[in-house]
Protein backbone atom coordinates (compact mmCIF):
# COMPACT_ATOMS: atom_id res chain seq x y z
CA UNK A 1 0.00 0.00 0.00
CA UNK A 2 1.30 3.42 -0.70
CA UNK A 3 0.88 6.39 0.95
CA UNK A 4 -1.55 8.95 -1.39
CA UNK A 5 -0.79 12.27 -3.33
CA UNK A 6 -2.50 15.57 -3.21
CA UNK A 7 -3.30 17.97 -6.65
CA UNK A 8 -3.14 21.03 -4.03
CA UNK A 9 -4.02 23.46 -7.42
CA UNK A 10 -7.88 22.39 -8.48
CA UNK A 11 -11.44 23.97 -9.79
CA UNK A 12 -14.86 22.80 -9.41
CA UNK A 13 -16.91 26.23 -9.80
CA UNK A 14 -19.48 26.07 -12.07
CA UNK A 15 -20.57 28.33 -14.71
CA UNK A 16 -23.78 29.04 -12.46
CA UNK A 17 -20.79 30.68 -10.21
CA UNK A 18 -19.12 33.20 -13.16
CA UNK A 19 -20.04 36.48 -13.89
CA UNK A 20 -21.07 36.91 -17.73
CA UNK A 21 -18.20 38.39 -18.94
CA UNK A 22 -15.61 37.26 -16.67
CA UNK A 23 -13.30 36.30 -20.00
CA UNK A 24 -14.40 38.75 -22.20
CA UNK A 25 -16.75 41.98 -22.74
CA UNK A 26 -17.40 41.01 -26.40
CA UNK A 27 -20.57 40.59 -26.26
CA UNK A 28 -20.57 37.72 -29.18
CA UNK A 29 -18.73 34.49 -27.13
CA UNK A 30 -20.86 35.95 -23.54
CA UNK A 31 -23.96 34.94 -25.77
CA UNK A 32 -22.81 32.01 -27.71
CA UNK A 33 -21.15 30.03 -24.12
CA UNK A 34 -25.02 31.20 -22.72
CA UNK A 35 -26.55 29.16 -25.65
CA UNK A 36 -28.51 25.62 -24.25
CA UNK A 37 -28.03 24.66 -28.12
CA UNK A 38 -24.27 24.73 -27.55
CA UNK A 39 -23.91 23.30 -24.47
CA UNK A 40 -25.77 20.21 -25.47
CA UNK A 41 -23.66 20.00 -28.60
CA UNK A 42 -20.61 20.17 -26.16
CA UNK A 43 -21.82 17.59 -23.78
CA UNK A 44 -22.38 15.26 -25.92
CA UNK A 45 -19.30 15.38 -28.66
CA UNK A 46 -17.02 17.48 -27.23
CA UNK A 47 -14.07 14.68 -26.06
CA UNK A 48 -13.57 13.11 -29.43
CA UNK A 49 -13.86 15.66 -31.94
CA UNK A 50 -16.35 13.74 -33.68
CA UNK A 51 -19.10 15.69 -34.53
CA UNK A 52 -21.44 14.76 -37.41
CA UNK A 53 -22.79 16.42 -40.46
CA UNK A 54 -24.67 19.31 -37.80
CA UNK A 55 -21.56 18.97 -35.65
CA UNK A 56 -19.56 19.68 -38.14
CA UNK A 57 -21.14 23.36 -39.58
CA UNK A 58 -21.19 24.18 -35.80
CA UNK A 59 -17.39 23.55 -35.30
CA UNK A 60 -17.07 25.30 -38.53
CA UNK A 61 -19.18 28.22 -37.19
CA UNK A 62 -16.91 28.13 -33.52
CA UNK A 63 -13.86 28.24 -35.58
CA UNK A 64 -14.15 30.71 -37.55
CA UNK A 65 -15.65 33.23 -35.16
CA UNK A 66 -12.68 33.00 -32.29
CA UNK A 67 -9.92 32.23 -35.35
CA UNK A 68 -9.00 28.66 -33.47
CA UNK A 69 -7.25 25.69 -35.19
CA UNK A 70 -9.99 22.69 -35.07
CA UNK A 71 -7.52 20.98 -32.68
CA UNK A 72 -7.39 24.09 -30.21
CA UNK A 73 -11.10 24.75 -30.74
CA UNK A 74 -11.77 21.01 -29.22
CA UNK A 75 -9.32 21.86 -26.37
CA UNK A 76 -12.05 25.11 -25.27
CA UNK A 77 -14.73 23.01 -25.86
CA UNK A 78 -13.29 20.18 -23.53
CA UNK A 79 -13.58 22.86 -21.44
CA UNK A 80 -16.55 24.29 -21.64
CA UNK A 81 -17.78 21.14 -20.96
CA UNK A 82 -16.21 20.56 -17.23
CA UNK A 83 -17.36 23.85 -16.23
CA UNK A 84 -20.97 23.22 -17.47
CA UNK A 85 -22.04 21.08 -14.30
CA UNK A 86 -25.58 21.19 -12.55
CA UNK A 87 -23.05 21.19 -9.19
CA UNK A 88 -19.78 21.01 -8.37
CA UNK A 89 -19.62 17.23 -6.95
CA UNK A 90 -20.32 16.99 -10.68
CA UNK A 91 -17.10 18.82 -11.81
CA UNK A 92 -14.94 16.99 -8.71
CA UNK A 93 -16.24 13.57 -10.06
CA UNK A 94 -14.50 14.37 -13.74
CA UNK A 95 -11.75 14.99 -12.02
CA UNK A 96 -11.36 11.85 -9.79
CA UNK A 97 -11.51 9.86 -13.07
CA UNK A 98 -7.92 10.90 -13.75
CA UNK A 99 -6.44 9.63 -10.51
CA UNK A 100 -5.70 6.87 -8.21
CA UNK A 101 -9.25 6.50 -6.33
CA UNK A 102 -7.08 7.82 -2.58
CA UNK A 103 -5.96 10.96 -4.23
CA UNK A 104 -6.68 14.32 -2.65
CA UNK A 105 -7.47 17.59 -3.78
CA UNK A 106 -7.85 20.83 -3.05
CA UNK A 107 -10.26 23.05 -5.02
CA UNK A 108 -9.66 26.57 -4.59
CA UNK A 109 -13.37 28.66 -4.61
CA UNK A 110 -13.43 32.11 -6.78
CA UNK A 111 -15.30 35.29 -5.74
CA UNK A 112 -15.65 36.94 -8.82
CA UNK A 113 -18.31 39.68 -7.75
CA UNK A 114 -16.23 42.41 -7.65
CA UNK A 115 -14.09 41.87 -10.62
CA UNK A 116 -16.89 44.42 -12.66
CA UNK A 117 -17.83 41.42 -15.22
CA UNK A 118 -21.49 40.99 -13.87
CA UNK A 119 -23.24 39.50 -11.39
CA UNK A 120 -22.86 34.86 -11.32
CA UNK A 121 -26.61 33.05 -11.77
CA UNK A 122 -25.81 31.49 -7.68
CA UNK A 123 -23.47 33.90 -5.49
CA UNK A 124 -20.30 33.49 -3.84
CA UNK A 125 -21.99 32.33 -0.39
CA UNK A 126 -24.16 29.66 -2.33
CA UNK A 127 -21.01 28.41 -3.83
CA UNK A 128 -18.73 28.02 -0.49
CA UNK A 129 -22.69 26.22 0.92
CA UNK A 130 -22.61 24.30 -1.95
CA UNK A 131 -18.84 22.68 -1.43
CA UNK A 132 -19.44 22.84 2.24
CA UNK A 133 -22.11 19.97 1.71
CA UNK A 134 -19.71 18.18 -0.84
CA UNK A 135 -17.21 18.36 2.66
CA UNK A 136 -19.64 16.73 4.71
CA UNK A 137 -20.43 13.89 2.63
CA UNK A 138 -18.70 11.10 4.47
CA UNK A 139 -17.12 9.53 1.09
CA UNK A 140 -15.45 12.95 0.52
CA UNK A 141 -14.61 13.97 3.49
CA UNK A 142 -10.97 13.03 3.66
CA UNK A 143 -10.49 13.74 -0.47
CA UNK A 144 -11.93 16.95 -0.98
CA UNK A 145 -9.69 19.99 0.77
CA UNK A 146 -11.48 23.42 -0.22
CA UNK A 147 -9.69 26.97 0.22
CA UNK A 148 -12.33 29.84 1.25
CA UNK A 149 -11.48 32.82 -1.24
CA UNK A 150 -11.06 36.12 0.42
CA UNK A 151 -11.56 39.49 -1.07
CA UNK A 152 -10.56 42.42 0.45
CA UNK A 153 -13.60 44.33 -1.30
CA UNK A 154 -15.82 41.68 0.38
CA UNK A 155 -14.26 41.93 3.80
CA UNK A 156 -14.70 45.89 3.89
CA UNK A 157 -16.27 47.61 0.75
CA UNK A 158 -14.74 50.92 0.21
CA UNK A 159 -15.30 51.83 -3.20
CA UNK A 160 -18.27 52.90 -4.71
CA UNK A 161 -18.04 50.25 -7.41
CA UNK A 162 -17.58 47.80 -4.70
CA UNK A 163 -20.26 49.02 -2.66
CA UNK A 164 -22.54 48.94 -5.38
CA UNK A 165 -22.22 44.88 -5.37
CA UNK A 166 -25.63 44.07 -4.22
CA UNK A 167 -25.16 41.09 -1.25
CA UNK A 168 -25.53 40.94 2.33
CA UNK A 169 -22.63 38.33 2.61
CA UNK A 170 -20.08 40.98 3.11
CA UNK A 171 -18.20 42.85 6.30
CA UNK A 172 -18.38 40.95 9.76
CA UNK A 173 -20.89 38.49 8.08
CA UNK A 174 -18.29 37.38 5.68
CA UNK A 175 -15.49 37.45 8.12
CA UNK A 176 -17.79 35.04 10.56
CA UNK A 177 -18.65 32.99 8.29
CA UNK A 178 -14.86 32.21 7.22
CA UNK A 179 -13.72 31.57 10.49
CA UNK A 180 -16.78 29.28 11.13
CA UNK A 181 -15.98 26.96 7.73
CA UNK A 182 -12.53 27.37 8.52
CA UNK A 183 -12.08 26.25 12.58
CA UNK A 184 -14.99 23.49 11.51
CA UNK A 185 -12.47 21.60 9.45
CA UNK A 186 -15.19 22.02 5.96
CA UNK A 187 -12.24 24.32 4.52
CA UNK A 188 -8.49 23.65 4.79
CA UNK A 189 -7.40 26.93 3.55
CA UNK A 190 -7.67 30.53 2.45
CA UNK A 191 -7.55 31.79 -1.42
CA UNK A 192 -6.37 35.10 -2.86
CA UNK A 193 -6.30 36.41 -6.02
CA UNK A 194 -5.38 40.24 -6.95
CA UNK A 195 -5.54 40.25 -10.61
CA UNK A 196 -9.17 40.75 -9.71
CA UNK A 197 -8.33 44.14 -9.01
CA UNK A 198 -6.48 44.35 -5.65
CA UNK A 199 -2.76 44.08 -4.04
CA UNK A 200 -2.09 41.19 -1.87
CA UNK A 201 -0.69 43.69 1.26
CA UNK A 202 -4.39 45.70 1.32
CA UNK A 203 -4.83 46.69 4.85
CA UNK A 204 -7.88 45.41 4.81
CA UNK A 205 -6.89 41.73 4.60
CA UNK A 206 -5.91 42.07 7.90
CA UNK A 207 -8.78 40.09 9.76
CA UNK A 208 -8.11 36.68 7.18
CA UNK A 209 -4.21 36.75 7.33
CA UNK A 210 -3.97 37.46 11.45
CA UNK A 211 -5.85 34.22 11.24
CA UNK A 212 -3.81 32.69 9.04
CA UNK A 213 -0.47 33.51 10.92
CA UNK A 214 -2.46 32.45 14.62
CA UNK A 215 -3.71 29.03 13.15
CA UNK A 216 -1.12 28.19 10.81
CA UNK A 217 -3.62 27.80 8.10
CA UNK A 218 -2.30 27.91 4.75
CA UNK A 219 -3.25 30.79 1.93
CA UNK A 220 -2.93 29.96 -1.86
CA UNK A 221 -2.42 33.29 -4.37
CA UNK A 222 -3.03 33.87 -7.94
CA UNK A 223 0.47 34.74 -9.36
CA UNK A 224 0.72 34.65 -12.67
CA UNK A 225 -0.55 36.48 -15.38
CA UNK A 226 -3.77 35.12 -17.53
CA UNK A 227 -7.15 35.46 -19.08
CA UNK A 228 -9.12 35.98 -15.38
CA UNK A 229 -8.60 39.56 -14.31
CA UNK A 230 -10.27 42.42 -13.67
CA UNK A 231 -12.66 44.62 -15.85
CA UNK A 232 -13.69 48.45 -14.79
CA UNK A 233 -10.93 50.96 -15.36
CA UNK A 234 -8.90 51.88 -12.61
CA UNK A 235 -9.13 55.37 -10.75
CA UNK A 236 -5.50 57.49 -11.05
CA UNK A 237 -5.61 56.47 -7.12
CA UNK A 238 -6.38 53.12 -7.71
CA UNK A 239 -3.53 52.45 -9.33
CA UNK A 240 -0.73 53.91 -6.87
CA UNK A 241 1.93 51.34 -5.53
CA UNK A 242 2.88 52.71 -1.82
CA UNK A 243 5.31 51.43 -1.84
CA UNK A 244 6.62 52.31 -4.86
CA UNK A 245 5.82 55.80 -4.49
CA UNK A 246 4.41 55.94 -7.65
CA UNK A 247 1.39 55.88 -9.84
CA UNK A 248 1.65 52.78 -12.18
CA UNK A 249 1.12 52.99 -15.93
CA UNK A 250 -2.69 53.48 -17.26
CA UNK A 251 -2.62 50.04 -19.30
CA UNK A 252 -5.49 47.91 -20.42
CA UNK A 253 -6.56 45.51 -17.57
CA UNK A 254 -5.37 42.47 -19.29
CA UNK A 255 -1.68 44.00 -19.04
CA UNK A 256 -2.08 45.60 -15.70
CA UNK A 257 -2.75 42.92 -13.69
CA UNK A 258 0.52 42.14 -13.72
CA UNK A 259 1.64 45.00 -11.15
CA UNK A 260 -1.55 43.25 -9.03
CA UNK A 261 -0.48 40.07 -8.99
CA UNK A 262 3.54 40.99 -9.11
CA UNK A 263 5.76 38.30 -6.47
CA UNK A 264 7.49 40.94 -5.33
CA UNK A 265 4.08 42.60 -3.62
CA UNK A 266 4.47 39.26 -1.02
CA UNK A 267 8.11 40.86 -0.41
CA UNK A 268 5.88 43.79 0.46
CA UNK A 269 3.72 41.76 2.75
CA UNK A 270 6.03 39.58 4.29
CA UNK A 271 9.00 42.07 5.39
CA UNK A 272 8.06 43.53 8.59
CA UNK A 273 9.54 46.47 8.07
CA UNK A 274 8.53 46.89 4.43
CA UNK A 275 4.85 46.58 5.77
CA UNK A 276 5.44 49.30 8.82
CA UNK A 277 6.02 51.71 6.25
CA UNK A 278 2.13 51.72 4.78
CA UNK A 279 0.28 49.77 7.25
CA UNK A 280 2.18 52.01 10.25
CA UNK A 281 4.22 50.84 13.13
CA UNK A 282 1.96 48.43 14.57
CA UNK A 283 1.15 46.36 11.37
CA UNK A 284 1.83 42.40 12.22
CA UNK A 285 4.42 40.33 11.30
CA UNK A 286 4.01 37.87 8.88
CA UNK A 287 7.14 36.84 8.27
CA UNK A 288 6.03 33.18 9.29
CA UNK A 289 2.94 33.37 6.93
CA UNK A 290 2.45 30.29 5.11
CA UNK A 291 1.47 31.18 1.71
CA UNK A 292 1.55 29.46 -1.70
CA UNK A 293 2.43 31.58 -4.49
CA UNK A 294 0.68 29.21 -7.61
CA UNK A 295 1.83 28.90 -11.13
CA UNK A 296 5.53 29.86 -9.96
CA UNK A 297 4.75 32.91 -12.26
CA UNK A 298 4.42 32.85 -16.22
CA UNK A 299 5.72 30.23 -18.58
CA UNK A 300 7.65 33.00 -20.39
CA UNK A 301 9.66 33.92 -17.27
CA UNK A 302 11.16 30.86 -17.45
CA UNK A 303 11.95 30.70 -20.96
CA UNK A 304 13.17 33.89 -20.06
CA UNK A 305 15.34 33.05 -17.22
CA UNK A 306 16.75 30.14 -19.36
CA UNK A 307 17.04 31.78 -22.96
CA UNK A 308 18.23 35.39 -21.50
CA UNK A 309 22.06 36.00 -21.21
CA UNK A 310 20.79 39.02 -19.29
CA UNK A 311 18.43 37.94 -16.97
CA UNK A 312 19.66 37.41 -13.31
CA UNK A 313 22.46 40.05 -14.18
CA UNK A 314 22.72 42.48 -11.54
CA UNK A 315 24.16 45.87 -12.54
CA UNK A 316 24.37 47.51 -8.87
CA UNK A 317 23.20 45.88 -5.08
CA UNK A 318 25.30 43.26 -6.25
CA UNK A 319 25.92 42.31 -2.75
CA UNK A 320 22.57 42.31 -1.48
CA UNK A 321 21.12 39.33 0.78
CA UNK A 322 18.27 38.77 -1.56
CA UNK A 323 19.22 40.69 -4.68
CA UNK A 324 15.98 39.90 -6.96
CA UNK A 325 14.27 41.07 -4.04
CA UNK A 326 14.49 44.62 -4.57
CA UNK A 327 11.57 46.67 -5.51
CA UNK A 328 13.57 48.30 -7.73
CA UNK A 329 13.31 44.68 -9.64
CA UNK A 330 10.19 45.98 -10.76
CA UNK A 331 10.04 46.50 -14.59
CA UNK A 332 8.14 48.89 -14.85
CA UNK A 333 10.43 51.67 -16.90
CA UNK A 334 12.76 49.19 -18.66
CA UNK A 335 15.51 51.10 -17.41
CA UNK A 336 18.68 49.19 -18.36
CA UNK A 337 20.42 49.95 -14.64
CA UNK A 338 17.71 48.37 -12.85
CA UNK A 339 18.28 44.57 -11.79
CA UNK A 340 16.63 42.02 -14.69
CA UNK A 341 15.49 39.25 -12.39
CA UNK A 342 12.54 36.92 -13.70
CA UNK A 343 9.52 36.18 -11.46
CA UNK A 344 10.90 32.76 -11.94
CA UNK A 345 13.65 33.56 -9.24
CA UNK A 346 12.18 36.50 -7.28
CA UNK A 347 9.79 33.30 -6.06
CA UNK A 348 12.63 30.62 -5.40
CA UNK A 349 14.57 34.27 -3.44
CA UNK A 350 10.76 34.27 -1.60
CA UNK A 351 11.06 30.29 -0.75
CA UNK A 352 14.05 30.39 0.21
CA UNK A 353 13.92 33.51 2.54
CA UNK A 354 10.93 33.18 4.43
CA UNK A 355 10.62 29.90 6.37
CA UNK A 356 7.14 29.12 5.10
CA UNK A 357 6.75 30.07 1.55
CA UNK A 358 5.44 27.43 -0.59
CA UNK A 359 4.95 28.04 -5.22
CA UNK A 360 3.05 25.00 -6.87
CA UNK A 361 3.76 23.87 -10.79
CA UNK A 362 0.19 24.60 -11.88
CA UNK A 363 -0.39 25.18 -15.72
CA UNK A 364 2.53 26.62 -16.12
CA UNK A 365 4.34 23.40 -16.38
CA UNK A 366 1.96 22.01 -18.68
CA UNK A 367 4.78 23.24 -21.12
CA UNK A 368 6.98 20.25 -20.42
CA UNK A 369 10.06 21.62 -22.19
CA UNK A 370 10.44 23.23 -18.76
CA UNK A 371 10.53 20.07 -16.69
CA UNK A 372 14.44 19.38 -16.76
CA UNK A 373 14.63 23.24 -15.45
CA UNK A 374 12.07 22.06 -12.68
CA UNK A 375 13.96 18.71 -12.02
CA UNK A 376 17.24 20.60 -11.66
CA UNK A 377 16.43 22.87 -8.67
CA UNK A 378 14.47 20.62 -7.28
CA UNK A 379 17.76 18.70 -7.11
CA UNK A 380 20.18 21.05 -6.59
CA UNK A 381 18.50 23.37 -3.64
CA UNK A 382 16.78 21.61 -0.03
CA UNK A 383 14.85 24.62 0.52
CA UNK A 384 13.20 24.79 -2.55
CA UNK A 385 12.80 20.95 -2.55
CA UNK A 386 10.91 21.41 0.31
CA UNK A 387 8.38 23.94 -0.87
CA UNK A 388 7.19 23.06 -4.02
CA UNK A 389 3.65 21.54 -4.31
CA UNK A 390 1.99 19.33 -7.10
CA UNK A 391 -1.07 20.60 -8.88
CA UNK A 392 -2.61 21.68 -12.51
CA UNK A 393 -5.09 24.00 -12.33
CA UNK A 394 -7.54 22.07 -12.99
CA UNK A 395 -9.84 22.39 -15.47
CA UNK A 396 -8.61 25.83 -15.93
CA UNK A 397 -5.34 24.23 -17.66
CA UNK A 398 -7.52 21.91 -20.49
CA UNK A 399 -7.45 24.94 -22.63
CA UNK A 400 -3.54 23.49 -23.25
CA UNK A 401 -2.81 20.22 -22.18
CA UNK A 402 -5.66 17.01 -21.24
CA UNK A 403 -4.94 16.30 -16.80
CA UNK A 404 -3.87 12.95 -17.89
CA UNK A 405 -1.17 14.44 -19.99
CA UNK A 406 0.12 17.24 -17.61
CA UNK A 407 0.26 14.56 -14.74
CA UNK A 408 2.04 11.75 -16.28
CA UNK A 409 4.65 13.92 -18.24
CA UNK A 410 5.09 15.55 -14.47
CA UNK A 411 5.01 11.86 -12.62
CA UNK A 412 7.18 10.52 -15.49
CA UNK A 413 10.02 13.11 -15.77
CA UNK A 414 10.38 13.72 -12.09
CA UNK A 415 10.63 9.88 -11.01
CA UNK A 416 8.81 8.89 -7.80
CA UNK A 417 11.16 10.64 -5.15
CA UNK A 418 10.78 14.09 -6.32
CA UNK A 419 7.45 13.49 -7.06
CA UNK A 420 6.25 12.07 -3.70
CA UNK A 421 8.39 14.61 -2.40
CA UNK A 422 6.31 17.58 -4.16
CA UNK A 423 2.97 15.27 -4.28
CA UNK A 424 2.90 14.24 -0.43
CA UNK A 425 5.78 15.30 1.67
CA UNK A 426 5.56 19.43 0.92
CA UNK A 427 1.61 18.52 0.39
CA UNK A 428 1.18 17.47 3.70
CA UNK A 429 3.22 20.08 5.09
CA UNK A 430 1.68 22.73 3.83
CA UNK A 431 -1.65 21.78 3.93
CA UNK A 432 -1.86 21.58 7.95
CA UNK A 433 -3.45 23.40 10.03
CA UNK A 434 -4.47 23.91 13.97
CA UNK A 435 -7.91 23.32 12.91
CA UNK A 436 -7.84 20.17 10.39
CA UNK A 437 -4.93 17.78 9.73
CA UNK A 438 -4.43 15.89 6.31
CA UNK A 439 -4.51 12.17 6.76
CA UNK A 440 -1.33 10.74 6.23
CA UNK A 441 -1.49 7.06 7.00
CA UNK A 442 -1.82 4.64 4.22
CA UNK A 443 -4.44 4.65 1.68
CA UNK A 444 -7.34 4.10 0.86
CA UNK A 445 -9.25 4.02 4.00
CA UNK A 446 -12.75 1.77 3.63
CA UNK A 447 -15.00 4.71 3.52
CA UNK A 448 -13.85 6.25 0.41
CA UNK A 449 -15.93 6.01 -2.60
CA UNK A 450 -13.84 3.35 -5.08
CA UNK A 451 -14.78 5.56 -7.94
CA UNK A 452 -14.45 3.03 -10.96
CA UNK A 453 -12.64 3.76 -13.74
CA UNK A 454 -9.61 5.44 -12.21
CA UNK A 455 -7.32 5.80 -15.10
CA UNK A 456 -4.51 7.67 -13.90
CA UNK A 457 -0.62 6.76 -12.76
CA UNK A 458 -2.57 3.36 -11.10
Amino acid sequence: MEKRFYNCHAHCFTYDHVPKYFLTRWIAISWLLHRRWLRNFIQHTAVTGNFGFLGSIIMSFVTLLFGLKKEKAIRYLNFIKYGDRKAQDGVITSMRRYYPTHTGYVFLTMDMEYMGAGTPDTDFEKQLKQLEGVKRNPHLADIVYPFVFCDPRRLQPEHPREQAVITNFKGKIFQDEMVSLLSKGYYQGIKLYPALGYFPFDKRMRPAYDLAVENCIPLTTHCTIGAVHFKYKLDEQERFHPFLGTYLPDEKQAVYQKYFTHPLNFECLLNHELLKRYWGDDAPDYTNMKICLGHWGPGEDWHNYLGNAWVETSFRKKHAAWPSLELDNWHINNEKTVNNFSWFTIICDLMRKYPNVYTDISYTLNDKTLLPLLKMILESDQKIKERVLFGTDFYLVSKDISEREFAINVRSYLGNDLFNQIAITNAERFLNNKFSTVRNNFWPPAKVDPLPNARLCE
